[in-house]
């Protein structure tokens, strides 16, 4: 199936995002030490495959965390442990790099969140489509299917429900000094009348990463964020993406290049047989399989919920969820809910997702190649 990803109604955002020079060009021009071979790891961030180092220097966590925030590295996710003291230090270099280097602060990546619960730092550097755009559809599947029933029932309720996006939430402790500190990927709120939107549903998606990591992640929403409810989206791709040890030197145009990628991308994805990938080109698997893809919803109760398989063993299952795992009354506070006396019912799932899917693979497949096109050219000059 061809996709035209140019003209597609939600992706054209995406492909501009991803594909821009600016954006490009911003990445890979943060440090000289930059490498052709050193970034886009999808494993967890050590010293040897992200730091340049010397065998005389050992990186410290607060320096690895420091180097990520500082030059961005597409695609890594750092988890170490710091003190409270130790992470207000490096939130203070981060504040100061940023500031002598007029760094807007609306900026989503790189990020830089705590856990005081477990005392550990996360950064996280810029992510691809895979990651964000799939957040997003999935985000806008959810808002479609809350705002379809309510307009059945409480039309007007449906405008106390807040897309609240990636707005990071921060716990404060009696003395007014901030504690825990998380951006979401994606995130609704309940607003009544002027009121400020509390919290209610927290969506984190997983591209590869550690499942213990992400329900860290939902924990630290459950117990100290507020949130009544943490959905978690988990993708693995198989094998993780590790950019060629060889540098392109020989590409004159990286996007006559990838015209000719999307079209190996076509052959590699079928979405009535259900295969997604891998994107192969050049000898170089860009996008792998995606081997996995399931959905879990957890609540305050403690109790372990049924996980919603999408994508098992690189096939789409032949039996998918009518729901998602979310309830109507998930997306207000209980008093609010009882209020409305509306009966209620889950969230839908719908299939479109899948189509979304195979465009964020071919726009991932797309973007690193030009990244690393890029170092290539980088690195001979």
């Amino acid at each position: 199936m061809m996709l035209t990803l140019r003209n597609h109604p939600f992706l054209k955002y995406w492909y501009n995002r991803w594909c821009s020079v600016s954006l490009l060009d911003e990445v890979l021009s943060r440090s000289p030490e930059s490498s052709v071979t050193k970034f886009s790891s999808l494993q967890p961030v050590t010293s040897s495959n992200v730091l340049p180092h010397t065998v005389e220097h050992k990186t410290s966590d607060f320096d690895k965390a420091l180097y990520l925030l500082q030059n961005n590295p597409p695609e890594q996710r750092l988890d170490i442990p710091l003190s409270h003291f130790q992470y207000r230090k490096l939130e203070e270099s981060w504040s100061k790099f940023k500031s002598e280097n007029n760094t807007k602060e609306e900026k989503r990546y790189p990020s830089l969140s705590y856990n005081s619960l477990e005392e550990i730092a996360t950064v996280v550097t810029t992510q691809s489509a895979l990651h964000d755009y799939i957040g997003s559809v999935f985000r806008k599947m959810i808002e479609s299917s809350v705002s379809e029933y309510l307009s059945a029932y409480k039309p007007r309720a449906i405008s106390r429900i807040k897309d609240l996006g990636s707005t990071t939430m921060v716990q404060w402790n009696p003395d007014g000094e901030d504690m825990s500190s998380k951006e979401p990927d994606q995130s609704f709120g309940y607003q009544r009348d002027e009121e400020k939107p509390r919290l209610q549903v927290a969506i984190e998606c997983g591209v590869s990463e550690n499942y213990k990591a992400l329900c860290r992640d939902k924990d630290l929403w459950i117990h100290q964020l507020g949130a009544k409810v943490v959905v978690l989206l988990c993708l693995k791709e198989t094998p993780q993406f590790r950019s060629p040890r060889t540098a392109f030197f020989h590409i004159k145009d990286p996007f006559a290049e990838v015209k000719n990628l999307g079209r190996h991308a076509d052959n590699a994805i079928n979405l009535e047989q259900g295969i997604y990938g891998p994107i192969d080109y050049r000898k170089h698997s860009w996008v792998g399989e995606v081997s996995e893809l399931f959905v879990e919803v957890w609540r305050d109760d403690g109790k372990q919920p049924v996980r919603k398989w999408l994508i098992q063993e690189g096939q789409k299952c032949s039996h998918l969820p009518k729901t998602v795992g979310l309830k109507i009354s998930d997306f207000f506070p209980e008093n609010e809910w009882d209020a409305l006396k509306v009966p209620d019912s889950s969230v839908r799932f719908r299939r479109h997702l899948f189509k979304e899917l195979a465009g964020a693979m071919k726009l991932t497949a797309e973007w690193r190649f030009l990244v690393f096109a890029r170092q290539s050219r980088k690195a001979k000059r």
